[in-house]
């Protein structure tokens, strides 16, 4: 069988390095599906990868981190699923291709009343949420810069599920959107930390950084408390040593219970916008440009 995957065999723009290659896949291993993907999630690290921004593993590049679709081949030992199965999950090496292996315990079933386009959103976002709140710990203040996009907007409404009053930021016309999930919203720029006080006068248990800029820091470290957990998931580099990286931890189970909670309308979750597999080139150029609320998505 053989699978078409999008790879990168240089850094650079998305026109100028993104392509497609088709490839047999081997034999399948005994604890892996292989997956006929419909839709997969594209994250601000895919494209910053592939603009050479963030430089991780060898040429070629593959890319994709998250996926729904339908088990083609399975051991039929496993006692979860069969062929033919809906499913999600984090993927294996790519998502980004049209047919993957994926480890068995990364699936969940994918629910009957989900989308195909929600449900191959939701692996990577619900997972990185669930870990930064697992590390904080026990706090009741969380403040989050840039929040709008797919890990603020579900970590915004796994706080207020904890009981943390949260203050998140994001440009003006996402105001009213972090307002909705939950958050008391603050517009970043210039006089940042004066609006952050003025909506929050007491220092700040926690804060977690989705934005990567200077500002962000500045504004956690004149907010926070001196002995609150300052963290990004940005993946750049920080001016200070108290501004620490979270690497998202997989946990199927904290996957299932933002799942669940999407399916049944407990948790809003916006797909910002839908592009086919071939233009993947068009979807990572606007992932880009910085200003996706909730997730985009490859659809195949």
């Amino acid at each position: 069988m053989n699978t078409t995957v999008l790879i990168a065999q240089s850094y650079g723009s998305a026109d100028k390095v993104l392509e497609f290659y088709t490839q047999e896949l081997p034999p399948l291993n005994s604890d892996m599906a292989r997956i006929k993907v419909k839709t997969a999630g594209i994250n601000p690290i895919d494209a910053r990868r592939m603009t050479g921004e963030f430089k991780h593993g060898n040429m070629p590049q593959t890319f994709g981190t998250e996926f729904a679709g339908e088990i083609l081949e399975i051991n039929s030992d496993n006692n979860q699923f069969k062929v033919g199965d809906a499913v999600l999950g984090s993927g294996g090496s790519f998502t980004h291709a049209t047919v993957i292996d994926v480890p068995i315990g990364n699936l969940i079933s994918k629910p009957e009343s989900m989308s195909w386009e929600v449900a191959g959103s939701l692996a990577g976002v619900s997972q990185t949420a669930s870990t930064i709140l697992d590390e904080i710990g026990d706090i009741k203040s969380l403040l989050i810069h840039g929040a709008s996009g797919g890990v603020g907007s579900i970590t915004i409404q796994l706080a207020k599920e904890r009981g943390i009053d949260v203050v998140a930021t994001a440009s003006s016309k996402n105001q009213d959107y972090l307002k909705k999930l939950g958050a008391v919203p603050v517009i970043y720029g210039e006089g940042l930390v004066d609006r952050l006080k003025e909506v929050h006068p007491e220092a700040f248990d926690a804060s977690i950084d989705m934005s990567g800029t200077e500002e962000a820091t500045q504004a956690s470290l004149s907010t926070v408390k001196a002995d609150g957990f300052i963290g990004t998931i940005a993946g750049k580099l920080v001016s200070s040593p108290r501004v620490k990286p979270v690497w998202v931890k997989r946990n199927v189970n904290n996957l299932k219970h933002v799942v669940e909670g999407v399916a049944k309308g407990k948790f809003y979750w916006e797909v910002d916008k839908v592009f086919p597999f071939e233009k993947a080139a068009e979807a990572y150029t606007y992932i880009l440009e910085g200003h996706t609320r909730g997730k985009n998505v490859l659809q195949f």
